[in-house]
C-alpha cells in the first residue's frame, strides 16, 4: 500500500520531493525534470495533498484531503524543524442535498512560512541530488531563470563565487546609502512593514536603517512616550538572530536600546525580510538588561504557530545576549 499522494510545484520542488520520498510519500504528476532527478515513474493519479510557492516565494502553500495534508504537514514539521506552518479557514461546502457534504468538506490548508535557516537546509538537502549553489532558494526566489543559468554552466567548484556575483548583481545595488528601503517584520500568523532610509551597509555584514516617529504611544518594550522629532536607528545582521533598535530624542539624546530577536534576515531587492520571534532583549537608559515578551512567545508555541525548536532557540538567543550586554561583551551604540 503506497503513502500520500503528494503534487509538488514551484522553486522548493527537488528538496521537498526529496524529503517526502525518503519518509514514505508517493510523489504523482511530478514534472519532466523531477522524473529524471529521481527516476520516477509518469504517476498520474491524483493527488491527495498539492504543494506549491507561494506567491511571494517565501514558503509553500499545502492543501488537500485533511488526514493527507495533516500528515505531511507532520513530516515537514519533523524535517523542517524552524519553519512555521499557519492553518488558514476553509469554506465547507453546504450539506443541504449532498449526503457526502461532510466529506467532500474535510480540507484543510497550511500556509508556511520558510525563513533564512530553513532556506539553507533545504539547499543542502537538495545538494544531494542535484548540484546546488550555496544560497539556491534564496536566490531562486528572486531570479529563477538567472539561478538555472548558473548552475547549468559554472563548475560545481565555482558555485560559491557564482552565487556571490548573484548576489552582488541582484540585491547589493539596491542598498546605496540614502536609499529608502522596506522591511517585512514577518509574525507566525501576522506581520507588519515599515521602512527606512539607508545610512550604512556593509554587505555580508550589517545594515544601519534611519527611522523617524511620530509623537503619540509608547515605544514597545521600553514603554517610554514618543515625542515629536524623535529618531532611530535599526542595525541588522545579516549572520545574527538579533538586530538593535536604538531611539533618540531629537536633541540626540538616546532614549534605550531594543534588541529584536528575529531569523537571520534576508536582503531583496524590494526590501528586508525576517521572522520575528516575539521575543526582545531590552537594555533601558540606566543600564539594565531584562528580556521581554517570553509570554508572547509561550502562548504562540502552545497554538501550535511556533515549533518549539524554534522557540527554544529564541530562548538561548535572548538569553546569551542578555547575559552579553550585562557583561559588556555587547556595546551600547551610543553613551547613555
Amino acid at each position: 500500500m503506497g503513502g500520500v499522494r503528494v503534487k509538488i510545484r514551484g522553486i522548493y520542488a527537488t528538496a521537498l520531493t526529496g524529503l517526502l520520498l525518503e519518509r514514505g510519500f508517493d510523489i504523482v504528476s511530478p514534472s519532466d525534470l523531477i522524473q529524471a532527478r529521481f527516476d520516477l515513474p509518469a504517476n498520474d493519479q491524483p493527488e491527495e495533498v498539492l504543494v506549491v510557492d507561494r506567491r511571494d516565494k517565501q514558503g509553500v502553500l499545502i492543501e488537500g484531503v485533511k488526514g493527507a495534508v495533516e500528515e505531511t504537514v507532520a513530516a515537514l514539521r519533523e524535517a523542517l524543524p524552524y519553519a512555521v506552518f499557519v492553518p488558514l479557514e476553509v469554506k465547507r461546502p453546504k450539506a443541504a442535498g449532498n449526503p457526502f457534504a461532510a466529506l467532500l468538506g474535510a480540507k484543510a490548508r497550511y500556509l508556511s512560512e520558510f525563513p533564512r535557516p530553513v532556506k539553507e537546509l533545504l539547499d543542502r538537502i537538495r545538494a544531494k541530488y542535484v548540484p546546488t549553489l550555496p544560497g539556491h532558494h534564496y536566490l531562486k526566489a528572486i531570479d529563477s531563470a538567472r539561478v538555472d543559468e548558473a548552475e547549468e554552466t559554472a563548475d560545481p567548484a565555482e558555485f560559491p563565487e557564482a552565487a556571490a556575483k548573484l548576489v552582488e548583481a541582484l540585491v547589493h545595488r539596491y542598498y546605496s546609502p540614502g536609499r529608502e528601503v522596506e522591511v517585512r517584520h514577518a509574525k507566525a500568523g501576522g506581520g507588519f512593514t515599515w521602512k527606512g532610509v539607508v545610512s550604512r551597509f556593509v554587505p555580508g555584514e550589517v545594515l544601519v536603517l534611519k527611522r523617524r516617529f511620530r509623537p503619540g504611544g509608547t515605544y514597545d518594550s521600553l514603554e517610554i512616550p514618543k515625542e515629536e522629532g524623535d529618531y532611530g536607528e535599526v542595525e541588522l545582521y545579516e549572520g545574527r538572530w538579533w538586530g538593535r533598535r536604538t531611539y533618540f530624542r531629537a536633541d540626540g539624546t538616546p532614549i534605550g536600546e531594543i534588541y529584536n530577536i528575529h531569523t537571520p534576515p534576508e536582503l531583496y531587492p524590494d526590501g528586508v525580510r525576517y521572522l520575528d520571534l516575539e521575543v526582545d532583549v531590552v537594555r533601558y537608559p540606566d543600564g539594565e538588561v531584562a528580556v521581554v515578551d517570553e509570554e508572547t512567545l509561550r502562548r504562540k508555541v502552545e497554538e501550535g504557530l511556533i515549533p518549539e525548536a524554534l522557540a527554544l532557540r529564541t530562548r538561548e538567543e535572548a538569553r546569551s545576549l542578555a547575559e552579553g550586554l550585562e557583561r559588556g561583551e555587547i556595546g551600547p551604540s551610543c553613551s547613555f
